[in-house]
């Protein structure tokens, strides 16, 4: 069954042109044309369990049109919308959504695992006879692996777009 371009950012043809004005595209171009549209939809699916300033678009419109919307309200309008982006005002996700998805998706297709990256970062050393490996997990870990993004390309193109970790919002229910 084919996966809908409806479940993740860019499209199939337009990942295409982009693989073909990159350098470096053998990953693309080498995987099965099957795997290209799950590679986009699992990046998608890591890009979209980050958490992002603002609301989704149907959120946004309904806020826009009654600000007392109930949380009820609010729920029904964020599941109106599948992914995360379109955000705010936009009716369209942003060009460098599309391109941190394809980022995504090639690096995953490279075979790039966040968490194997992850742990591999810990290793200070390793040996053969007697097999050990030594860890220092007092290491600080590489941003965009600790979110589970493949690419540090992609990681530039969200994080503009991501909530500071640090802020709360308080609000005063009587």
């Amino acid at each position: 069954m084919a996966i809908s371009e409806d479940l993740y950012y860019g499209t199939l043809c337009d990942a295409n042109e982009y693989f073909e004005n990159r350098l470096h595209e053998a990953a693309w171009f080498g995987s099965p044309d099957a795997d290209r549209p799950k590679a986009l939809l699992r990046a998608t699916q890591t890009i979209d369990a980050l958490n992002y300033k603002g609301n989704k678009h149907t959120v946004w419109k309904l806020l826009e049109e009654d600000p007392d919307a109930t949380n009820a309200e609010i729920r029904a309008a964020e599941a109106e919308q599948i992914l995360e982006f379109p955000r705010g005002v936009d009716t369209v996700e942003p060009s460098t959504i599309d391109i941190a998805c394809y980022e995504c998706a090639y690096a995953l297709l490279d075979g790039i695992d966040p968490d194997a990256e992850l742990e591999q970062l810990a290793v200070v050393s390793q040996g053969v006879a007697s097999l050990r490996t030594t860890y220092n997990r007092s290491q600080q870990p590489i941003e965009h692996l600790l979110h589970g993004i493949p690419s540090a390309t992609a990681w530039r193109y969200i994080k503009p777009f991501l909530r500071d970790g640090y802020q709360v919002k308080l609000s005063r229910v009587s």
